[in-house]
């Protein structure tokens, strides 16, 4: 049986620095793989997690268990097939809907062969009192289907933030852990399932997807700064910006959550530099692009 790890929350929070974290303290003698999804086209959080040592594989474009469940269903097939893992750990998009993944992988066909743990929720405690947050159908489905809830980036939480976290557990009665930084202990992983079918209160998923998205093909050519970029990504009202951008010194992985902004160097690769942004309201691709090209080098 394949342990199958399921890592949950909405956008931004934390997950795949998360799963960074746990692949840093992976036993030398089991073998993981692990499955991404990203709402839109970008899919490169695989550069984030390059390791040798951890097959990663990723389904790119759309909410992973509703809009591309045959590509999903059939990478993680091959995973089981060709790579035989010890250890499946599966990030849906941040708009995804992970009850919806619970329910393919206890399908007959994988019940001899996954083992499904706890699902992970991470959460940031500093959204818990935003109502457009908390009254979200996706992320109260994010909360619901969660066996374990992390709350994550707590060094930037205030002390009313952390009781908010505290009435949450209370309000679903679920275990809590609190990391700053995405750094979650692999002893985390052994958490008992205890609300296996908690997620059967949402009897539908929900198709409209309430969000814009925008992708903006980058230049080979063109080059920024990284302190540029992190003061212009700070400032721009955006929910979610995410991409690949190239500097003087090599290419830069772009990860900005309105207003916070985590700039990464990595190797120059093949993938082409874009950006992609996601927010609640319509995006002015022109000005954007017309922003970014006067702080060009």
């Amino acid at each position: 049986m394949i342990s199958t790890h399921i890592i949950t929350g909405f956008l931004g929070v934390g997950k795949t620095t998360t799963l960074e974290h746990l692949i840093r303290q992976k036993p030398k003698n089991e073998k993981w793989a692990v499955l991404l999804n990203e709402f839109g086209q970008t899919g490169l959080d695989a550069l984030l997690l390059a390791c040798p040592e951890v097959v990663i594989k990723q389904v790119p474009g759309g909410c992973l268990c509703c809009v591309t469940q045959m590509p999903f269903q059939v990478m993680l097939n091959q995973l089981i097939r060709f790579e035989r893992p010890d250890r499946i750990f599966i990030e849906p998009s941040g708009l995804g809907h992970p009850d919806e993944i619970v329910k393919l992988l206890k399908q007959k066909q994988y019940e001899k062969i996954l083992n499904v743990e706890a699902v992970l929720t991470l959460v940031d405690a500093r959204h818990l009192s935003n109502e457009r947050h908390r009254q979200h159908k996706i992320y109260r489905r994010q909360l619901a289907v969660a066996d374990v809830f992390i709350a994550n980036k707590m060094d930037l939480a205030e002390q009313a933030d952390k009781q908010q976290f505290n009435d949450l557990l209370a309000e679903y009665k679920r275990t809590g852990f609190i990391i700053e930084n995405g750094e979650l202990p692999i002893s985390c992983l052994q958490q008992n399932k205890e609300h296996e079918n908690s997620f059967r209160i949402f009897k539908k998923a929900a198709l409209n997807q309430p969000f814009f998205t925008q992708t903006l093909m980058l230049d080979k050519k063109d080059i920024w700064s990284q302190e540029a970029l992190e003061i212009y990504f700070e400032s721009l009202d955006i929910l979610r910006t995410k991409g690949l951008v190239l500097s003087e010194s090599g290419g830069l992985l772009v990860n900005a959550v309105m207003g916070e902004v985590t700039i990464k160097k990595v190797e120059l690769v093949e993938e082409e530099p874009r950006l992609e942004f996601i927010d609640y309201k319509p995006i002015d691709i022109g000005r954007i692009k017309a922003q970014l090209e006067s702080l060009k080098l």
